[in-house]
């Protein structure tokens, strides 16, 4: 029975056309905006990408046959250079959102949820997302969380109350030091990277408010049309639930509460409410 299981997980990359010399000399061109411990990042710039979602990219890649070659970019452009083709795929602890199947398909791969990060005490007893009416929050530009922040917005003014004065980072470690300096009393980003910071940059003056909520599954995109591709790609991490390389590549970067066994693609819309 395992030898027909490893058999068939080999179908989707000969359907990919892997099995030549030529396709094994084009590197797989990977999209990622290198700014989510610990999920993305450099521990030293310019360096070799660390992170979940690297060990992720190389591992599919090696499965596949392909050298990987990692394209940094800002999160905002993601979809539009998978779309256009600049890039293969991209992963960079990107959300599975119904807008986003618009533009890309999603093989989803991990559960992650956006979590609060404030100042230790958490002085102004925020909790969710109603609390932050008449305050100061970030979030990086293009992604989940920062929409989520204009929405609140809205909704808080239409209550009477103070809108969200929303603060656009670059980076979620931009945030935290926005933080950590005064000039925004919340930061938001998915909960793996807010913990993150709040152990490593904060110095124990950054915590978590909190629980995460929202929980979305993060996606692979993949251009819409390339069904060799996903297909590969689907298979290449079915694979390695199977063969215990995804639960390490959790453990080794304390993730196993997000974990995602199915590889469902564009399940994104399954958890939206």
């Amino acid at each position: 029975m395992r030898r027909f299981i490893a058999a068939l997980a080999l179908l989707p990359f000969l359907a990919f056309g892997l099995g030549g010399a030529a396709g094994a000399t084009q590197p797989l061109r990977i999209g990622t905006d290198i700014s989510h411990p610990p999920l993305e990042f450099y521990r030293h710039a310019g360096g070799r990408v660390h992170g979940f979602d690297a060990d992720i990219a190389r591992e599919i890649a090696k499965r596949l046959g392909r050298p990987a070659t990692f394209v940094n970019m800002p999160f905002g452009d993601l979809l539009h250079a998978v779309a256009s083709g600049k890039v293969d795929f991209t992963i960079s602890s990107m959300f599975d959102l119904p807008v986003r199947e618009k533009v890309a398909d999603f093989v989803d791969y991990f559960l992650s949820g956006t979590a609060i990060m404030v100042r230790a005490g958490n002085p102004h007893n925020v909790f969710t997302l109603a609390g932050f009416c008449g305050l100061t929050a970030s979030a990086e530009v293009g992604t989940f969380q920062f929409t989520a922040l204009k929405e609140q917005s809205t909704r808080c003014r239409a209550l009477g109350l103070g809108g969200i004065h929303v603060v656009s980072v670059a980076g979620d470690e931009q945030g935290a030091r926005a933080l950590l300096a005064g000039r925004v009393a919340i930061h938001i980003a998915d909960f793996p990277i807010v913990s993150y910071l709040a152990r490593t940059v904060g110095g124990g003056k950054l915590v978590v408010a909190g629980r995460p909520f929202n929980q979305i599954p993060y996606g692979i995109a993949v251009r819409k049309g390339n069904l060799a591709l996903r297909i590969a790609i689907v298979g290449a991490l079915r694979a390695m639930v199977a063969d215990g390389t995804y639960d390490r590549l959790l453990k080794k970067w304390h993730l196993q509460a997000g974990a995602l066994r199915s590889i469902p693609v564009d399940a994104g819309k399954l958890y939206q409410h």
